[in-house]
């Protein structure tokens, strides 16, 4: 179902229910859907040697219609099923088409079948809600001694039709708790994203201005550097970075990030060749550390002597801190 892009329908799944809840069609699991479901709703009904139809779309004197309607010689069993919403459907108008058969001598059910959990209430008109995961349990519990009658493929089909709903059910929980989650919290998370946006501006101001303190001092170190600063919208960080060209063959970078628990530096080569960037650093007695990022490059992360300060440290002390891993690093001359 999920391949054939079905499970969202309830239409489809009321005509998989339909032929599951008819005793004798050919699937061979006799009423173990029907029991299943009167299980669930407290009634003790006897099915066997019954006449049972199952109908779908009945409809009103409104002209609404009733998912399914399962009528025997002394019960009628309305059900009406939803995957989704259910608030605006006539309760109303359903329970009095299926209580016009309570003249008759049968007796009357009626349930509300969906993915999640509702609480009867009177707006529901005497509906029992019943959700899937509840009679996929109790049918799941009973299937056992219906193995002997029932055929292929339908076992296979239900179990599928089963897997189908409950991968369904964990996707809308999950959707459902989400929405709970931001519904009970909304003026907090509000509050967090405006002060995010502030947060992300102030790192993005502190990495600017480190870069025009560093700048004038930049041109006067041995080797040719090129600089540039990078801030992305979805972390909590900044970052500007120092390319420091030695020869034509070997280039070395330095990234300075800061964050909100202080900065922090990191070395590499833009051509992933991390074994001269580590000899040339080790040469020039500065420590480090092998890391990868998430997209697995590799990245040597300084670990030395104030590797990490505050990130409310002034500009100007930052600045120096900068400048002093640039002028060991363009050192020519190894320690």
């Amino acid at each position: 179902m999920e391949i054939a892009g079905y499970p969202h329908y309830e239409n489809v799944c009321s005509n998989i229910l339909q032929f599951y809840l008819q005793p004798d069609n050919e699937h061979g699991f006799d009423s173990l859907l029907l029991d299943s479901i009167f299980t669930l709703i407290n009634e003790k009904v006897v099915i066997n040697g019954q006449n049972i139809d199952v109908r779908r779309e009945e409809s009103t004197d409104k002209d609404k219609r009733i998912d399914l309607v399962i009528e025997s010689d002394d019960f009628i069993l309305g059900i009406e099923n939803k995957i989704f919403a259910y608030e605006d459907n006539p309760f109303k108008d359903y329970a009095k088409h299926l209580d016009k058969y309570l003249p008759k001598g049968c007796k009357v059910y009626k349930v509300l079948l969906s993915l999640r959990s509702i609480k009867e209430t009177p707006c529901l008109c005497g509906f029992y809600p019943i959700t899937y995961d509840l009679l996929f349990q109790k049918v799941i519990a009973n299937i056992g001694s219906y193995f002997l009658t029932a055929r292929e493929p339908h076992i296979t089909f239900l179990r599928d039709f089963i897997q189908t709903i409950q991968n369904l059910q964990r996707e809308t929980s999950m959707d459902q708790q989400r929405f709970e989650y931001f519904r009970d919290n909304q003026q907090d998370i509000e509050t967090l994203i405006t002060e995010l946006g502030l947060l992300r501006k102030d790192l993005r101001r502190r990495v600017n201005l480190l870069g025009s303190i560093v700048s004038d001092d930049v041109v006067e170190l041995p080797y040719p550097i090129t600089s540039g600063s990078w801030g992305s919208p979805k972390d909590f960080q900044d970052v500007i970075w120092y390319t420091i060209k030695f020869s034509d063959t070997f280039w070395l970078q330095l990234d300075v990030f800061i964050t909100p628990s202080g900065w922090w530096m990191q070395f590499w080569n833009p051509l992933n060749n991390l074994d001269e960037v580590k000899k040339w650093i080790e040469d020039r007695g500065i420590q480090a550390e092998l890391t990868s990022t998430s997209g697995k490059m590799q990245r040597l992360v300084y670990k030395g002597e104030n590797n990490k300060i505050p990130c409310e440290t002034k500009s100007e002390d930052v600045g120096k801190w900068v400048l002093d891993m640039l002028r060991r690093l363009t050192d020519p001359v190894a320690y």
